[in-house]
């Protein structure tokens, strides 16, 4: 590893790193309506449960390894070379996930623009982009109840998306009942000014040239806070990290006060106990912690490696997802308690005006913001809070890419990393440019296809593979034996089983049952043409072909017979340890020599002779016993 390799200026800078990559908008606008729809207070039984025995043991796991090795997700896989693809397809999900990201941080400046206007533009029916169907909201002594003309029934549900419908129907008249579709104006706003939004994938339509400008804002922000890697962002997250409690603390104060946010809050956290006899929530649960806490992305490991090797890991991991949890749940209150007010305004039942994702950021809660007393204050502040979630979780996506790039780059090269500025900046200007169909009319259907399918499988299978190749490759013992060296204590061993076991038949189990309860990618009514879910599986098979297509050409390039091409690729590479000679002697592993020669390392990770047998068999200070033992 290059001498001037980049570590955190403070402990406190890994931590509040982690924690807005773990923190981000998910929790906000995602947990609480999870929460809601699976059970309430009863809910988050399962979601603790998941958080340790499905999400933790891989953040630990992770966050572990890239500490040992000092290097990135694709580096670090020295540890077992055949597997050298699990970081690679990390690489592909995380870029992947670094463009519809950056689409949402622009919908979020967009907002904040439009936030600092009066009266704010999504209240109101007199735009140009309002149709005939807009209302602006209800009055709440006259839309309810028997009235001389007839009776009057409201029902709104919430599209994750886009939609936010309301049907109005008026009976009793002399041409009978008739139906009236009825959208708010929030969600006019959203549809008709910001997205401008096509029919759907097959009309991409023209680029939405505001958007354009706030995604190169969006680009040129993320690349100022990365420019120095972590020596820059690890300064920005001491504001990025803590101002979105600082808000949430505010808007629960002030959503305590509104009328009814006590129904919101009590509709949050009632338990429906009889939900946790579906196997459908327990499946919920997984998959909100496994996505929210970013398990198998490799964000943990890339920040973990930059590390000092004595920190403790396994502390500061436990603290980062006790903190995630909590902070999800409180989001919660905060949510629902403008939610409640919300209700209580419209005059409907709060399971009416429950929305989730998108549709709640960028429809309902700019809605319920612009009913109270200076609007635009509190719809400033709930949108720079999200940018701020958005920004960590982009920092980190981007630090995972640019990391694995210049280690792996370094071993040719070894000069590069004094330039690791350019390669910032060339992984923006080329994820901007292929990002530009993001900022068409068309955009909002190309980022459900990448958050759908890129998102939602390879994560998990990557982890699943990680977990296994580690505990039956290298061995769980071992490895906790690495993990002793750098924190001074071996931690119990219930994470060993987890890494065996436990875990991965909780991700068989998430993976099965998505399977059989699949649902395709839809955006409102809309659903994809199969050419297009075809695109969406597509984005799914590039990242986890990466492990595939690796390990076939990594056996093809070895030497020796297939069996034993296959032994030496599971076996760990002379370079695998920590990455200082001192660090190395500690955990009992061969010092490398301080100009050993990169070609060297790359002829043993293809199966040729080096001539250094002596590190081979000095990787670690068992004996060949306890190796073949710990396999076992």
């Amino acid at each position: 590893m290059s001498s001037d390799r980049e570590t955190w200026g403070k402990k406190a800078e890994f931590i509040l790193s982690s924690m807005g990559y773990t923190i981000g908008l998910g929790n906000v606008w995602r947990f609480p309506y999870m929460c809601y729809a699976n059970g309430g207070g009863a809910f988050l039984i399962p979601y603790l449960l998941m958080l340790f025995f499905a999400a933790f043991p891989v953040m630990f796991l992770e966050a572990s390894l890239g500490q040992f090795t000092s290097r990135g997700c694709v580096s670090c896989w020295s540890v077992v070379p055949l597997f050298k693809g699990i970081g690679i397809a990390m690489m592909i999900v995380t870029t992947y996930f670094c463009l519809y990201y950056n689409l949402l941080i622009t919908y979020i400046l967009y907002y904040m623009y439009w936030s600092f206007l009066n009266p704010l533009p999504w209240v109101g029916c007199n735009h140009p982009w309002n149709t005939e169907h807009c209302y602006e909201s209800f009055d709440r002594l006259s839309h309810h109840g028997n009235t001389t003309d007839g009776n009057t029934t409201d029902i709104m549900t919430t599209d994750m998306a886009m939609t936010t419908a309301v049907s109005y129907v008026t009976g009793n008249m002399t041409d009978g009942n008739t139906t009236e579709t009825r959208v708010r104006a929030s969600e006019e706003f959203w549809k008709h000014k910001v997205l401008q939004v096509s029919d759907g994938l097959h009309d991409m339509g023209a680029i939405n040239w505001q958007l354009l400008l706030c995604f190169i804002a969006a680009w040129v922000i993320v690349y100022c806070c990365v420019i120095k890697g972590v020596k820059s962002s690890g300064k920005v997250v001491y504001f990025t990290a803590t101002f979105p409690y600082l808000v949430l603390f505010i808007l629960l104060i002030r959503g305590a006060t509104l009328p009814g946010a006590a129904d919101g809050i009590l509709f949050f956290i009632y338990p429906e106990w009889k939900k946790l006899l579906s196997a459908k929530v327990w499946k919920a649960a997984a998959n909100q912690v496994f996505f929210s806490f970013s398990a198998g992305w490799g964000g943990f490991l890339t920040l973990a490696s930059y590390n000092k090797f004595r920190n403790n890991v396994y502390r500061d991991m436990m603290i980062i997802a006790i903190s995630g949890g909590l902070t999800s749940i409180f989001s919660g209150f905060v949510i629902f308690s403008v939610i409640g007010f919300m209700a209580w305004d419209s005059n409907l039942p709060v399971e009416k005006v429950v929305a989730s994702g998108p549709g709640l950021a960028f429809i309902a809660y700019p809605e319920a913001v612009s009913r109270l007393p200076v609007p635009q204050l509190w719809a400033f502040l709930f949108f720079f809070m999200l940018l701020t979630l958005g920004l960590d979780s982009q920092f980190v996506a981007m630090e995972v890419v640019l990391t694995a790039t210049v280690d792996e780059v370094e071993v040719h090269y070894p000069f590069v990393r004094k330039y690791k500025h350019w390669f910032t900046l060339g992984a923006c200007v080329f994820l901007f440019l292929i990002g530009l169909p993001l900022v068409t009319q068309g955009g909002l259907y190309v980022m459900t296809l990448l958050d759908w399918y890129s998102g939602g499988f390879t994560p998990m299978i990557v982890a699943f593979i990680e977990m296994l190749a580690i505990s039956y490759a290298y061995g769980s013992t071992r490895f906790m034996q690495d993990v002793n060296a750098m924190i001074g204590y071996t931690p119990i061993a219930f994470w060993r089983y987890c890494w065996m076991a436990i875990t991965p038949l909780i991700v068989t189990f998430i993976f099965v049952f998505s399977f059989v309860d699949y649902e395709a990618a839809t955006v409102g009514e809309y659903t994809f043409p199969p050419w297009g879910e075809a695109i969406g599986w597509l984005f799914t098979v590039t990242s986890l072909a990466a492990v595939l297509v690796y390990a076939i050409i990594h056996l093809y390039m070895s030497h020796g017979t297939v069996m034993e091409r296959l032994r030496h690729s599971l076996e760990p590479s002379y370079q695998w340890g920590p990455a200082r000679n001192e660090d190395r002697i500690t955990a009992g592993y061969a010092k490398l020599p301080e100009h050993h020669h990169r070609h060297d390392y790359m002829n043993d990770e293809h199966g040729m002779d080096t001539g250094r047998d002596d590190f081979k068999m000095g990787y670690t200070g068992l004996t060949t016993n306890e190796k073949e033992r710990d396999c076992v």
